[in-house]
C-alpha cells in the first residue's frame, strides 16, 4: 500500500491492480470472521469487472467459514441463464463453482425473467436481510457502478431497480439500488485501470457531491481501494 498526499479519509492506493485485490480478499476473510462470530453468518454483495473477478479467483484458493457465507449480486444483466455476459456465470466459474458455499446460500438475480420479473423477485429476497456485511463495487470509466449509469433516473426507496437503456449492450439489466447498496457496513469500491483517471479526477473535485453513481454509495465504513494507474 502506498501513501499519496491529499487523497479523501478512506482511500487506499495500491501498485497494481492485483494488490488491490489481494488486499480485498484479506479483508474479506477478516471481516467475514468477525461478522460469523458476531452474527452466525457473512452476507457478501459481489460486483462485476475484472478486479473482482480476480478477487473471487483468488477466495477460490482460501480457507474459510463458507458454510456461513452467503452471496448476493449487486446487479446483472437480463440475459438467458447460462450466457457467458453475465455476472453470475462469471463468478460461478471464478470462484462458485468450486462447491465451498452451500447453494442455498447463493442468491444470484433471476434476470432471464426481463427486467420486471427479476427486479421484484430479487427485491423479495434482498428485504430479507437488513445490512449487509460487505458491498463490493466496480466502476466503470464512465463512473458507473453496478447498473447505475450518470444522468439516468432511479425510483428511490426500494430495493432493485430496472435499467432499459444501458450505454453498453446489453441495454435491460436490474441492480440493487443507492439506498440499498448504502445499507451496508462496509462498501469497498475497487478501481484500477488508466481508462478511470478521468472519473476519479471527477470523484476527487466533488468529494461531497453525487455527481457520479460511485459517489453516491455510501456504507458505514466506505473504503476506496485503488491502483496507481487509476490516479
Amino acid at each position: 500500500m502506498t501513501e499519496v498526499n491529499g487523497l479523501p479519509t478512506g482511500w487506499r492506493v495500491f501498485d497494481t491492480a492485483a494488490d488491490v485485490a489481494a488486499h480485498t480478499v484479506e479483508q474479506l476473510l477478516t471481516l467475514a470472521d468477525q461478522a460469523i462470530r458476531a452474527r452466525g453468518r457473512f452476507t457478501l454483495v459481489t460486483a462485476g469487472g475484472t478486479t473482482p473477478q480476480k478477487c473471487y479467483e483468488l477466495l477460490a484458493k482460501q480457507q474459510a467459514d463458507w458454510a456461513n457465507w452467503h452471496i448476493y449480486m449487486g446487479d446483472e444483466r437480463c440475459l438467458p441463464k447460462e450466457d457467458s455476459e453475465r455476472n453470475s456465470v462469471s463468478l460461478h466459474q471464478a470462484w462458485l463453482f468450486f462447491g465451498h458455499i452451500p447453494d442455498k446460500n447463493i442468491h444470484v438475480m433471476p434476470a432471464e425473467l426481463g427486467p420486471e420479473l427479476a427486479a421484484k423477485s430479487y427485491q423479495a429476497t434482498v428485504d430479507v436481510i437488513d445490512r449487509f456485511d460487505v458491498v463490493l463495487l466496480g466502476m466503470g470509466e464512465d463512473g458507473h457502478t453496478a447498473s447505475l449509469f450518470p444522468g439516468h433516473a432511479y425510483p428511490e426507496d426500494i430495493s432493485v431497480v430496472t435499467e432499459y437503456h444501458s450505454p453498453k449492450p446489453p441495454p435491460e439489466r436490474i441492480s440493487l439500488s443507492y439506498e440499498r447498496l448504502g445499507r451496508s457496513r462496509h462498501v469497498f469500491k475497487l478501481i484500477t485501470g488508466a481508462g478511470k483517471r478521468e472519473a476519479v479526477k471527477q470523484l476527487l473535485l466533488d468529494r461531497d457531491g453525487d455527481d457520479l453513481p460511485i459517489q453516491r454509495v455510501q456504507g458505514d465504513e466506505t473504503l476506496v481501494f485503488i491502483d496507481s494507474s487509476a490516479l
